[in-house]
């Protein structure tokens, strides 16, 4: 298997994609037989896996550095024309579901597929695009915020998930200052963060709202993906976490904050379970008894 930093990117031509998709779907329509139709779907996740795979190589990449240029362009790119992919993929949604072959497909590829198109098709139209694409700049402006830290500590200057040795260190004076240090990067920024929330608030309101939903809640149920529960039977779980895991977990904080032999257990204890410190992982340890 290839190591993922082997893996090439190669920005996907969305033209060339898009009419290749387009021919495709046309095709699936005029197909004769469910196993044309099949073999159809075949090539159309084949582009799908293509775009996406591209999508996500430029995503993590760019997230791991929000300053190399090339990927911050394509990133850019893909905030640009995601919109359009998910445009092609909810005509073929669309198709799917209303295929002359459905019941046979179904047969072929079980009911949850269709029970997931029929989730997918309620969470875009047309009408959304330049609002998906707002979003979509919205979240980059966010990741490059959260990446942009540069947290000055012990004479060396560390990202934020560069502070988590510290943050979990067996010397409590240590934690609870390297907590302050890291919190204080989400203060000095507060403005930012606040300012991107709002506008992400108003524009998935915005989208869900166009999309005839009464508010963003029941479209981010079906944006995951979620076929076989709702916000209300999210609603009776938190109740019965409240009602019987709270008491469980508060039980287990007491027994953690006496193992580590503290008057009282605060935010910056929370990770540390014993007074030894957290487990890792040690590197090159054969498996095999070998």
């Amino acid at each position: 298997m290839n190591k993922f930093s082997d893996m090439e990117y190669i920005r996907p031509d969305m033209n060339v994609l898009g009419s290749y998709m387009q021919n495709l779907l046309e095709d699936f329509e005029e197909a004769e037989t469910t196993v044309e139709q099949i073999k159809i779907i075949d090539k159309m996740n084949e582009a799908r896996g293509h775009i996406e795979t591209m999508m996500t190589l430029s995503s993590v990449r760019h997230s791991i550095d929000t300053m190399d240029k090339f990927y911050d362009e394509e990133n850019k790119f893909f905030d640009e024309n995601s919109p359009k992919f998910q445009d092609l993929e909810h005509k073929f949604y669309f198709a799917l579901n209303n295929s002359k072959f459905k019941k046979e497909l179904k047969g072929h590829y079980g009911d949850h597929l269709f029970n997931l198109i029929e989730v997918k098709l309620k969470t875009f139209d047309p009408a959304v695009m330049e609002d998906l694409k707002e979003e979509n700049l919205l979240v980059s402006e966010y990741v490059k915020l959260t990446s942009s830290a540069q947290i000055e500590y012990k004479g060396e200057k560390y990202n934020l998930s560069q502070m988590t040795p510290f943050l979990e260190s067996k010397n409590r004076a240590e934690r609870k200052e390297a907590y302050e240090i890291y919190m204080n990067f989400f203060k000095e920024n507060e403005g930012k963060f606040d300012e991107i929330y709002d506008k992400l608030v108003k524009i998935r309101d915005k989208i869900a709202k166009k999309l005839g939903f009464k508010n963003f809640i029941q479209l981010a149920y079906y944006r995951l993906e979620r076929t076989d529960y709702n916000a209300d039977d999210v609603k009776n779980f938190r109740e019965q976490v409240l009602k019987d895991l709270v008491p469980l977990a508060t039980g287990l904080r007491e027994k953690q904050r006496k193992r580590l032999e503290l008057s009282e257990l605060k935010y910056y204890d929370e990770k540390i379970n014993f007074k030894t410190g957290k487990c890792y992982p040690k590197r090159n340890i054969r498996m095999d008894n070998g």
